[in-house]
């Protein structure tokens, strides 16, 4: 079952807005005429109070005249004028020890308005008038059920006049959703028009519509980037020797060796050539500039290579070079800083595939602050700048890296690839 707030929903617009303003209304309505009724109950008690207490001590002086002439016959008679009155229901007199000595009507508690009877100033008694209210409520009642149905009859008439305004804004919407249906080439059966109309938007290809971000999204692919490119040497070889699920296996954890590596440096792994990595180092790190996270890389999976290669008896033979570009690797919003770093990546490869054995610097990498304080740069004749010794401070922290990476890498893939 449906509560009121969902079948309102359902409805079409013009009978939702119509219901929603009519029901607003009766509400507010309501609350008026309890607002009214709580009023008029107030003051009809104060103007009640007021007269129940003339008359007690109107009636009170009256009969101080006959108790003071021992005359109960006359006290009598003044009761029965009393009651004869349409507000009165009844009255009792009551002497100083409180025994009834006379009574007229139906006197009760309720509405009862008591005075002292006094003679010669002493007290002889008193008196108990009550009050007929019948009357004034049955009065209140029908205030109160008039507002009531002018409250009714004044939602109808919100409702009547909301209904044509709603029905207009909904033949706009629908007129809207059915230029949308003819783009999206889809119907919608919704009996709401606004649901009618988000089903339509939500057919459409919304993404396409969406402006190009350009540098707004990608404000970190425009910082200085360092690179590392992995020439995978000896995969090429294995392509043809290994069958698949070898070949899978090998791949998987050369994959893990350079994910575990680059994950010390928050690099991001590409692959951007047929048997080429990219890992792109940029941003701030604890570690120190892009340059240096990525030699640093370079360096653990240079040297995590033997023990790697003695369980998996295969050849991870791989070319490293490290440079520097002015650009990041873009991605799907941007594609401009990776179109730009192509010429980087064409010089990195060739640096990778030249060099037989270490790792190849680029001059602007080799030039790198960071990089010239924490290792040393070795130029050769024929292949340009390489790699050398590393601080003592660096190289201790790469060492456990080292350890860690090994660890990682070895004991998540105990079994061997023969």
């Amino acid at each position: 079952m449906f509560s009121i707030p969902q079948r309102l929903q359902r409805l079409p617009l013009g009978h939702q807005l119509a219901w929603t303003a009519a029901l607003c209304c009766l509400v507010a309505t309501l609350l008026l005429v309890a607002l009214a009724a709580q009023s008029s109950a107030h003051t009809q008690r104060a103007l009640q109070d007021e007269f129940g207490q003339a008359v007690a001590q109107q009636l009170a002086r009256r009969l101080s005249v006959e108790l003071a002439a021992g005359d109960l016959l006359g006290v009598a008679a003044e009761l029965q004028r009393l009651i004869e009155q349409p507000t009165i229901a009844g009255a009792q007199v009551f002497d100083v020890e409180d025994a009834i000595i006379g009574k007229a009507g139906n006197p009760l508690s309720k509405n009862a308005y008591s005075a002292a009877i006094t003679i010669a100033g002493d007290i002889a008694g008193s008196i108990a008038v009550t009050i007929d209210t019948q009357i004034q409520d049955q009065a209140r009642l029908q205030f109160i059920f008039g507002l009531s149905a002018l409250s009714v009859i004044l939602s109808i008439a919100v409702f009547l006049i909301t209904r044509p305004l709603g029905s207009r804004l909904a033949r706009h919407i629908d007129a809207v959703s059915a230029e949308l249906a003819i783009a999206a080439g889809e119907g919608v059966d919704a009996t709401n028009e606004v649901h009618k109309l988000r089903q339509q938007v939500a057919a459409l290809p919304l993404e396409l519509l969406k402006p190009s971000t350009g540098l707004a999204q990608g404000d970190e692919h425009y910082d200085d980037t360092g690179v590392l490119f992995i020439q995978l040497k000896s995969l090429p070889d294995y392509i043809d020797t290994l069958d698949e699920k070898r070949l899978q296996r090998y791949i998987l954890l050369l994959h893990r060796l350079v994910y575990g590596a680059q994950g010390f440096y928050s690099g991001h792994l590409q692959v951007v050539r047929q048997f080429g990595l990219a890992v792109f180092f940029s941003g701030e790190h604890k570690v120190g500039s892009p340059a240096l996270r990525a030699t640093s890389c370079a360096w653990l999976i240079q040297n995590a290579i033997p023990a790697i290669e003695e369980r998996l008896r295969l050849s991870l033979k791989m070319g490293l070079a490290v440079g520097m570009s002015e650009l990041g690797h873009g991605d799907a919003e941007d594609i401009y800083p990776g179109l730009y770093t192509q010429a980087t990546l064409d010089e990195l490869q060739g640096l990778a595939q030249s060099l037989p054995d270490g790792i190849s610097l680029s001059d602007k990498a080799a030039s790198d602050i960071d990089v010239s304080t924490r290792v040393t740069v070795e130029n050769t004749n024929n292949h340009g700048a390489v790699l050398g010794a590393l601080a003592d401070g660096h190289r201790d922290l790469l060492e456990r890296q080292l350890q860690i990476l090994l660890k990682a890498v070895l004991e998540r893939r105990p079994e061997k690839v023969s």
